[in-house]
């Protein structure tokens, strides 16, 4: 009885997995998602990114680690830097950084596109990223057909089945599990 349950669990999330690798294939070909064009292989010497869009998680958990560990970013070079993040709604009043500029989303966790994309990307198509980072440590495929879309040399996001799509740097914290271990990762380059 047991052993059903699971193999029709299995069956289910297999299902929703290839539904998922359906819907990227078809937006790719399509033209809704953008192929990514290059690798990179980060160095320090790649420059010093002036332009940067950071997208907060949209769990609430993942927020509040990535909160705490970015909570000093932009005290130093400040001046030298512009950052762009986009935060859920509902996270407005526990978001505490007091540099850069604040675009809020509403999302839901079955958003195959965000409501207010074409917005938003109007907002965001006059800038040209140096770096695009998602904080998400779940891949979001609204978030992440948001990114595929917007111009910039370094794509930053965890590794998932999907992340080779979207992200030419990837950050993977299957073995330790710590997501902040990544948040950190992250806060270094940026320091930089």
């Amino acid at each position: 009885m047991i052993e059903s349950r699971v193999c029709k669990l299995s069956m289910f999330m297999s299902l929703k997995l290839l539904k998922l690798r359906i819907r990227i294939f078809i937006w790719t070909f399509t033209g809704k998602i953008k192929k990514l064009q290059s690798r990179l292989a980060l160095t320090l010497s790649q420059g010093d990114p002036k332009k940067i869009l950071i997208i907060f998680p949209v769990d609430e958990p993942s927020f509040r680690v990535a909160s705490y560990v970015f909570r000093d970013l932009g005290k130093n070079n400040v001046q030298k830097k512009e950052f762009i993040f986009i935060v859920k709604e509902q996270y407005k009043e526990l978001f505490h950084l007091r540099i850069g500029d604040l675009i809020f989303i509403s999302h839901e966790d079955n958003d195959l596109i965000l409501s207010q994309e074409k917005k938003l990307m109007r907002t965001l198509k006059i800038n040209k990223f140096d770096i695009i980072v998602d904080l998400n440590p779940v891949f979001q495929l609204s978030i992440a057909r948001l990114i595929s879309l917007l111009t910039s040399e370094m794509k930053v996001g965890f590794t998932s089945d999907f992340s080779d799509n979207f992200f030419n740097i990837q950050l993977d914290i299957s073995k330790s599990g710590i997501m902040e271990k990544g948040f950190n990762q992250v806060n270094w380059i940026l320091a930089q």
